[in-house]
């Protein structure tokens, strides 16, 4: 008690609950953990489908011994792939997927029962010694036997060809004594065995579910026909009625009668002995009957005969457009319910486990649903239920199976990461240092030398075109001596002196800013060649070359910002009972952390085309961390569990081997009509082949025959186009003359010298 208080502070425990047993850890130890790689689905019928093989699993026998319960948490989860690209946002997927990721815990699903809307319960129920077996606490059959029956008749899933049952937890409430069913039950222990069954290997194959599904159909079609056949039945009847009442009754006289007054089934009989619509509201049928009450009212104080007849059609139709739509809106809810009722018929195309919830169980309360572990984590104080209180320790505990696991895969990951030697660190972080400031300095005096090269060539280039020059005339001379002794009585020495220091100050000044802008410009190409650098790196492809440690991380990074803080790694460390010391995780954390931050997208992601390092588990040194270092415990005496029918212990898990063989032999029998399939397919192609064959052949005799006609018809318009030419040239006298010879066959006189 003071345990679960501890660790989940927001349970309610039931009032009876003394004791818990954890054997998952037994059942998945470290080494062996829990496989995610088995996708599986449910398929929830509807109340109105009726199952397809009858259930006649028994739920409560009249023998149901309440000191043993068994009952299965049935896991539904995609594909170990779906799971990465929807969890994990893999470098290699498009932006949208990225966007639309969802915590592990939201797609990780089980099916549970329903007792009312809110009430979870793990599907199962009491040991029937006469079904199950005797002796539940040596023989482990006993337990999965009642948990075959009771999951039937609850779901109409049989779970018998399920091959590996894991023991979970076990939960022991102690019960007072009490009267059930007319006879007192003593005070006793009651224990629960909460199973994890493999009911993947319950999926139906792709046959199987194609008979699934048109038997549904078939179902539907039956069902709809019968419909059919009592409608067309009572309206007979109606219409039958409905005569013999109007040979019957008469109306009314409008004297006699009250509409407001009346009742509605007054009101109706009146409307039909006048032959109008007896079909709405009260509210409506009074106004149709009170209209039609005023005009026999005019009717019979006119005393004419006509007025009522043009009336009594404008009265009617109103009614008869009221009519029109009442009977439009029936036959669009008609449709809309056809639909639905087909929709609940109709199966998804892959395979899933059909569920038929027993309405009549649990008093007719219970229900299945499919829901997801972050909602079964989602509990309350208010859950104040017991079965409650079972599915909510199961979903706390399988969440703490898959951080252990998910944990000690981070573990190994950072203890495979080689160890940095720090002291060859730091010396060559100095080194590089040095170097760097070398090479600025180097930059600096290379740029004044350069720049002295290029002034020394400037002046040369002066000199050489002042001696190629003329020397200048004698009156120029003069006048520049006269110039220049001008200039002498002029001149100032203090002035001179402060221009050039003027000239000097100037000169050094426009030194030190080109120095400065060419140490700017040095910096922004660094800043630029830095930039560019990672801009390449972002525009390298990226791709997850490590999905299960990326999903590890991402199950504890439940904000998405990408990475752990080191004090969330320790805890971490230390929940995984490897009994580590801080010096050695504080080891194990100098690796990844930079700025007590670690960003995992490093140890996962690489790019394309480079070379992917894989995690040896044999060069790991502490691969169970301290645990090798602990004095051995003592061997406990433990009766061995003794091989029960077809079931052994293997691996944690018992493992029923007649189960196997029938899976062994269902997947044999599946393989030998996939083959079948194939050589049937096998043939259909080369029988396709054959007749491709033969049309290619007779294709190409009437391409042949095609082109021939097409000469032919080419040489006889060419001889119908000559011979017409030649009739045209010919005379008409000859032409006769021709004719006649063609029609007597006999050359007519003086036709040779024409010729």
């Amino acid at each position: 008690m003071m345990e679960l208080r501890r660790r989940y502070q927001s349970l309610y425990i039931p009032s009876d609950f003394f004791d818990a047993v954890f054997t998952w850890v037994d059942a998945f130890p470290m080494t062996r953990p829990f496989q995610l790689n088995n996708a599986c689905n449910f398929h929830i019928l509807h109340k109105e489908v009726d199952p397809l093989v009858k259930n006649t699993a028994v739920l409560d026998p009249p023998d149901a011994n309440h000191t043993y319960s068994a009952k299965v948490m049935l896991l539904a989860n995609p594909s170990l792939e779906e799971l990465y690209h929807k969890s994990c946002a893999l470098a290699e997927d498009t932006q949208e997927v990225k966007d639309s990721f969802q915590h592990p815990a939201r797609l990780i699903k089980f099916l549970v029962g329903m007792r009312g809307k809110d009430e979870a319960m793990a599907i199962g129920g009491h040991w029937s010694p006469s079904l199950d077996g005797a002796d539940p606490e040596r023989d482990p059959s006993v337990l999965i036997k009642t948990a075959i029956r009771c999951c039937k008749a609850l779901t109409g899933i049989d779970l018998s060809l399920c091959t590996q049952w894991y023991r979970f937890a076990e939960i022991r409430y102690h019960r007072p004594e009490e009267t059930h069913k007319g006879r007192t039950v003593p005070a006793h222990v009651e224990t629960v065995v909460l199973f994890l069954p493999d009911v993947w290997h319950c999926l139906p194959t792709r046959s199987e579910w194609e008979v699934l599904s048109r038997r549904l159909r078939e179902q539907l079609a039956e069902k709809l026909s019968a419909e059919r056949k009592e409608a067309d039945g009572e309206q007979d009847e109606e219409e039958k009625d409905d005569g013999e009442s109007k040979d019957v009754s008469t109306p009314t006289h409008w004297a006699k009668l009250d509409p407001k007054s009346m009742k509605v089934n007054d009101l109706r009989k009146e409307l039909d002995c006048r032959s109008l619509s007896s079909k709405g509201l009260k509210s409506q049928l009074i106004a149709r009957l009170t209209k039609q009450l005023k005009v026999e009212e005019q009717v019979e104080e006119s005393k004419e005969p006509d007025k009522p007849e043009s009336k009594i059609p404008e009265e009617e139709e109103p009614s008869r457009t009221e009519e029109e739509k009442e009977e439009e809106e029936r036959k669009r809810q008609e449709e809309l319910d056809r639909q639905r009722r087909e929709r609940r018929y109709i199966l998804p195309d892959e395979p899933t486990i059909l569920v038929n919830p027993n309405w009549a169980a649990k008093n007719g309360k219970f229900d299945c649903s499919v829901m997801s572990l972050s909602v079964l984590l989602d509990y309350r104080l208010e859950d104040n239920k017991e079965h409650s209180f079972e599915v909510s320790l199961f979903a706390e505990l399988f969440n703490e199976m898959l951080q252990r696991d998910f944990g000690y895969r981070i573990y190994k990951a950072l203890a495979a990461i080689p160890v940095k030697d720090e002291k060859k660190e730091k010396k060559n972080k100095k080194e590089a240092e040095k170097r760097d400031v070398k090479k600025e300095k180097d930059e600096e005096n290379e740029e004044p030398q350069a720049k002295k090269a290029k002034e020394d060539e400037e002046d040369k280039k002066k000199s050489e075109e002042k001696t190629l020059k003329k020397e200048p005339s004698q009156d120029e001379e003069e006048n520049e001596d006269e110039g220049s002794t001008a200039n002498a009585e002029e001149y100032d020495p203090m002035e001179a002196e402060d221009a050039e220091d003027d000239d000097d100050d100037d000169d050094d000044k426009d030194d030190e800013d080109s120095n400065d802008r060419d140490r700017r410009d040095r910096r922004d190409d660094r800043k630029s060649s830095r930039e560019s650098a990672s801009k390449d790196k972002e525009k390298k492809q990226m791709v997850t070359h490590n999905k299960e440690l990326l999903m590890a991380f991402v199950y504890f990074d439940q904000s998405h910002c990408g990475y752990l803080l080191e004090r969330d790694l320790e805890e971490i460390l230390y929940t995984l009972g490897l009994h580590l010391s801080r010096a050695q995780i504080k080891k194990l954390l100098n690796k990844p952390v930079i700025r007590e931050s670690c960003y995992y997208r490093k140890l996962t992601d690489n790019g394309k085309d480079e070379p992917v390092q894989s995690m040896n588990e044999a060069q790991i040194e502490n691969l169970t961390g301290n645990r090798s270092l602990l004095p051995a415990p003592k061997a406990r005496v433990k009766a061995e569990p003794s091989e029960s029918g077809n079931l052994i212990v293997y691996n944690g898990a018992m493992v029923d081997v007649g189960s196997m063989m029938q899976k062994l032999e269902k997947s044999e029998k599946t393989r030998e009509e996939i083959e079948q399939k194939l050589m049937v397919q096998d043939a259909k192609l080369e029988e396709d082949a054959k007749v491709k064959a033969q049309l290619e052949k007779s294709n190409k005799a009437l391409t042949r025959e095609l082109e021939e006609v097409k000469r032919t018809l080419n040489q006889t318009e060419q001889t119908l186009t000559v011979c017409e030419g030649a009739e045209d040239r010919l005379p008409r006298s000859h032409c006769q003359d021709l004719q006649l010879l063609d029609v007597h066959g006999e050359r007519p006189a003086g036709t040779d010298e024409q010729e």
